[in-house]
């Protein structure tokens, strides 16, 4: 395999987990963006306990989602109850405030970053078997009773109120979870590029995902897996003279679809035709 496939498959792989973390909370007509943050911190620690105390990959990961975990809980108590847009400007001002504390450690690099960090073998392997495991968890959890609850919240949270849905809650779990999914995406980055800088989990970051979340359809964990893959790549063909206006042209399109396809281009509605499609097909099929 080439370098270049390799790198375009691994970041494809840590953007679609980025990309269900921000989905996870927003199925509740929330817009957290602390996945960035428990991102950057997860690579941060997963790449010191590696590389200075000689964990394995595997406990450094733990360790990492752990924290990732205990960090978003501290901040759900709080975030749980804000309205929509509250949360995203906490959250967006939370990236600056992690960005300003790594500058300011010296004992991981500082401003210079983390460098020469321990090559794993098979991540590749690795990071689509994690990608696997999270999409049946996430495809189970939508088929379940809180997925179902999810969906009321989402349409109208004071509506889900009256009908006994602790709102505050599943909040909290979803923040929780949506914060380990950063930092899972963290430590594979942090293993890809094995050096990491503070400015690496930025804005221009969460625009990126944003862009791959809401124009592949922010109602289904389908959109995120199929035009990850499409605008990530799309650059890489382009002219390099073409190329280097990439977030440029992913701003523009994030505006575009908020202003003609709010929803994206995989809704649930085209799930549900193309689902039923394929049933008639099937039983006209099994008919004949």
């Amino acid at each position: 395999m080439s370098l270049s496939l390799f790198y375009f498959l691994e970041f494809t792989g840590i953007f679609i987990i980025l990309g269900w973390a921000i989905y996870i909370v927003y199925k509740l007509g929330q817009l957290n963006n602390m996945p960035i943050v428990t991102m950057a911190l997860g690579a941060y620690l997963s790449a010191f306990l590696t590389k200075e105390i000689g964990w394995s990959f595997w406990l450094a990961l733990l360790a990492s989602m752990l924290l990732g975990a205990f960090l978003s809980f501290i901040l759900a108590l709080s975030l749980g109850r804000v309205p929509a847009f509250s949360m995203t400007i906490a959250t967006i001002a939370m990236i600056f405030i992690a960005q300003t504390v790594l500058r300011n450690t010296k004992v991981i690099g500082g401003s210079y970053g983390y460098h020469e960090i321990p090559r794993v073998n098979n991540l590749l392997l690795i990071t689509y078997i994690i990608v696997f495991i999270i999409g049946i968890f996430i495809f189970r959890l939508e088929k379940s009773k809180i997925g179902r609850l999810m969906d009321v919240v989402f349409v109208d949270k004071e509506i889900a109120k009256t009908l006994g849905i602790n709102t505050y809650w599943i909040s909290v779990f979803m923040q929780i979870f949506a914060g380990m999914l950063g930092a899972i995406a963290g430590v594979l980055f942090a293993n890809v590029v094995r050096g990491i800088e503070p400015n690496q989990f930025s804005l221009g970051l969460l625009l990126n995902i944003y862009c791959f979340f809401f124009l592949g359809g922010s109602s289904t964990m389908w959109g995120v897996v199929i035009f990850t893959p499409i605008l990530w790549g799309f650059p890489l063909i382009l002219p390099e003279q073409i190329a280097k206006w990439k977030d440029s042209i992913y701003g523009l399109l994030l505006i575009i679809t908020m202003l003609i396809l709010p929803e994206g281009i995989i809704t649930k509605k085209l799930i549900f035709n193309m689902n039923m499609k394929i049933r008639n097909f099937f039983v006209k099929r099994k008919g004949v």
